[in-house]
């Protein structure tokens, strides 16, 4: 009976290591994807709100009344700011909520709304990517008029929004799978409508 017990103890064991090396991983790639969002972020805001100040500073120095090209910084670099937001909405758990959903339900009945929830969000965000990618390269002709920056620009940070919250996403789903309820993210309380 003893060696029974240590065989199926063993037997746990190995699956036990895999479970902790696979959540390790997926948690690994969230941090690296939070980082870049947050650095994106970072950037995006400084430099816009720098070139801002520039802008409005040279119009009360200068009668000209400021820098042309500032003027499509805005246009390049908001699309940038928002797909990093929502990417880490997505880490956070504030992209998409079913709060009271959850609450309601029972562990099991939960755990298949959140994996039928999160295979949705891959699939969907997956297709968006696709998508954005085909009219980036419709609009890769068409250029900014100071800036002469490609029409696409915009499109690629759909496509890197698309691409982050597919696999963000899909680390979630990774994670409801081997821990249930408790592999979601927890939104903070100020996003909660509970």
């Amino acid at each position: 009976m003893d060696r029974l017990s240590g065989m199926a103890g063993t037997a746990i064991q190995p699956e036990r290591g895999f479970k902790r090396r696979v959540l390790r991983f997926s948690h690994g790639v969230d941090g690296v994807v939070a980082v870049v969002c947050q650095i994106m972020i970072v950037f995006t805001t400084v430099v816009l709100l720098a070139l801002l100040g520039v802008n409005v500073a040279v119009r009360y120095i200068f009668s000209e009344g400021g820098i042309a090209w500032i003027s499509e910084v805005p246009a390049q670099l908001f699309p940038w700011l928002i797909a990093a937001g929502i990417v880490m909405a997505t880490l956070r758990g504030g992209h998409i909520a079913v709060d009271f959903a959850f609450s309601i339900l029972g562990e099991r009945a939960a755990q298949c709304l959140a994996v039928a929830i999160q295979a949705l969000l891959v699939a969907a965000y997956a297709a968006l990517f696709i998508v954005a990618g085909d009219v980036a390269e419709i609009v890769a002709i068409e250029r900014s008029p100071l800036l002469n920056i490609s029409g696409s620009w915009g499109y690629y940070a759909l496509m890197f929004a698309s691409a982050g919250v597919a696999l963000c996403s899909l680390n979630i789903l990774v994670r409801i799978l081997l821990e249930g309820r408790a592999g979601l993210p927890q939104a903070g309380s100020e996003e909660s409508p509970i």
